[in-house]
């Protein structure tokens, strides 16, 4: 008993030590910030992210520490130390018009850094720097532009839609008549706890101008990692593979499993599997969303008959014992 209070005494001294050192390692963060902030820097920086983390894990693995338990707990400190890096408030009004998962999520992460109001889309806006439009990509959200257009003039307006090619040319058409900006945004994240280091991509129009800078630095200073693309176009290919064919190989996975009568709690999941049925679950939470993807996104039904063509491809050459041709 002596050893046991002996050793767990040492451990809680190294406890204080690890909590000392993870304090001055968040000051250093801080001070990190108002560097990149200086130098109008993001303050996410993810091949600096990418190289910490390679690092750690690798020395972790090398102690005999899993490799998941490993990432997780540098990423864990990564995000906190991003979380400090967020500025103080830049001074911009934001109006998210949509109060549903996206809305609220969108409101928690850009409250760090600005003026926010959340509004629903039959409620009147104010005037404000940004409008930010988290709402189903139906002809509801293009009137409710319509009908504020004295409100939203000199503004910048964004969209938040998982599918661009719907609506993209009506708000930029919009834009050019009315006198507003355009920027088109996808955040690649939903309802998570903590949005940190979480990408958002950015799509300009022929209105976009400085306001694109604007929008970017605001992301940029809540900590987002801001991805840029060229046109609605690239994204909903792109997105047709990340989204699509991704939602359709999850849920396929799920009904085969679902119908073998295996319990997807139970103890019979292997390790990986488990982070599989966490992936499943929160597509399954989110089906309204999937399929307005898998409907209105225009690549779909190419990339699921390649999606199909390509498993078709796998186990062929499984079969054939062949598989270092699926990965090279």
């Amino acid at each position: 008993m002596y050893m046991l209070d002996a050793i767990r005494d040492e451990v809680d001294l190294l406890d204080e030590e690890l909590i000392n050192l993870i304090i001055k390692r968040l000051e250093l963060a801080r001070r990190l910030g108002n560097i990149k902030r200086s130098l109008g820097l993001s303050i996410v920086d993810k091949s600096r992210e990418n190289e910490v983390i390679n690092r750690w894990v690798s020395k972790l693995r090398s102690a005999g520490l899993n490799e998941d338990v490993a990432y997780e707990l540098v990423n864990a400190i990564i995000k906190a130390s991003t979380y400090v890096q967020v500025g103080g408030n830049l001074g911009i009004n934001v109006t998210i018009i949509g109060s549903g998962r996206v809305g609220r999520t969108m409101a928690r992460v850009l409250n760090r850094v600005a003026n926010v109001s959340l509004i629903h889309l039959n409620d009147k806006p104010a005037r404000s720097d940004v409008f930010i439009m988290a709402t189903k990509p139906t002809r509801d959200s293009v009137d409710f532009v319509i009908n504020n257009v004295e409100v939203i003039r000199g503004s910048v307006l964004l969209d938040l839609f998982s599918v661009k090619s719907t609506f993209f040319t009506t708000f930029e058409d919009l834009s050019i008549k009315h006198g507003f900006h355009y920027v088109s945004a996808h955040p690649l994240f939903s309802d998570v706890g903590e949005p940190i280091s979480e990408s958002i991509v950015l799509i300009p129009s022929r209105t976009s101008g400085d306001y694109l800078n604007l929008v970017r630095d605001l992301f940029s200073n809540a900590g987002l990692s801001v991805v840029m693309l060229k046109s609605p176009e690239e994204h909903d290919r792109l997105m047709a593979y990340l989204q699509v064919a991704h939602h359709t190989a999850l849920l396929a996975l799920y009904a085969l499993l679902r119908n073998t009568g295996i319990d997807l709690r139970g103890p019979l999941l292997t390790h990986s599997l488990k982070y599989t049925v966490r992936a499943i679950e929160r597509v399954i939470t989110q089906l309204d969303v999937v399929y307005e993807i898998q409907r209105l996104n225009p690549y779909s039904s190419s990339v699921k008959e390649e999606l199909i063509n390509t498993l078709r491809l796998v186990i062929d050459l499984m079969s054939e014992g062949r598989l270092d041709e699926v990965v090279r």
